[in-house]
């Protein structure tokens, strides 16, 4: 059952990340609400509850981005992110991301081709001893 909650809430951060970040900044702006409150009944004047509020709270945006950071599929939200930019990037300069892919490919070819020699010569020799 735990295993389904999970599934539904990956999704539902997936698919309807726009309604979740309304959800969430209406659920972080009624606990501060909720806050500012509460010292005005100690007796603190309005303009200071509302300061020592956000000061326990510690910041509305601050409070919204721990949550995005511990939600299911986090980390899927973060690398579509980057993949975004990457591509960015990638249009915004097509020169450098050439050169960048061709360096990886050639750094990539060197890693086999010293791999296959030692293999060859090393490995293969300690394998028949």
């Amino acid at each position: 059952m735990r295993l389904l909650v999970k599934a539904r809430s990956f999704l539902r951060n997936l698919f309807l990340s726009r309604r979740v970040d309304v959800d969430l900044d209406q659920e972080v702006r009624s606990h501060l609400e909720l806050l500012i409150a509460e010292k005005i009944r100690e007796g603190k004047p309005p303009h200071e509850a509302q300061r020592a509020a956000r000061i326990e709270l510690g910041g509305v945006e601050q409070v919204k981005e721990q949550v995005r950071d511990s939600r299911t599929g986090a980390f899927l939200d973060s690398l579509l992110q980057d993949l975004r930019f990457a591509q960015r990037q990638m249009r915004r300069s097509p020169g450098f991301a050439l050169t960048a892919v061709l360096i990886l490919a050639l750094g990539i070819a060197a890693n086999v081709i010293v791999f296959g020699v030692l293999q060859s010569l090393v490995l293969r020799q300690l394998d028949l001893g």
